[in-house]
């Protein structure tokens, strides 16, 4: 007892980390959005043709952008969200640089009204990882 009491700080800090760790995969779940490994989006967009959404930022494009991917930069997401209505009943995969942020743009869409709504796990850089196809 007494080294808790000592200790208050680090055991709150663990207990935060900790519950954050299993928050996490609810979150996911309760919004909605599925995630799609590399070789689930390439089979998503062959079969079903889904769309590809790129919500990189400018500086972050170097490297190429997965062919015909529609550009959505997560600063400015609200405002480009008009361009993708057309896309709404379609499958929509969402991808970022490594697929943190893509969960939040999915979830966006989602929100909008979007039903088929995947964000990419691993980002781009997964898709470079597996040596497929991008547009300079």
């Amino acid at each position: 007892m007494e080294f808790i009491v000592q200790n208050w700080v680090l055991i709150a800090g663990i207990s935060f980390v900790i519950l954050m760790l299993l928050l996490e995969p609810l979150r996911m779940r309760m919004s909605g959005v599925e995630k799609a490994t590399v070789f689930d989006a390439v089979s998503l967009s062959n079969h079903d043709n889904a769309i590809f959404v790129d919500v990189r930022e400018k500086k972050e494009m170097t490297g190429g952008v997965i062919n015909a991917a529609y550009r959505a930069p997560l600063s400015s997401f609200e405002n480009n969200v008009k361009q993708l209505e057309k896309f709404k009943d379609k499958p929509l995969i969402v991808y970022c640089r490594t697929g943190n942020r893509s969960f939040k743009a999915a979830a966006m869409l989602k929100k909008k009204g979007f039903n088929r709504v995947y964000s990419l796990t691993g980002g781009i850089l997964a898709w470079q990882k597996e040596k497929l196809p991008l547009e300079s």
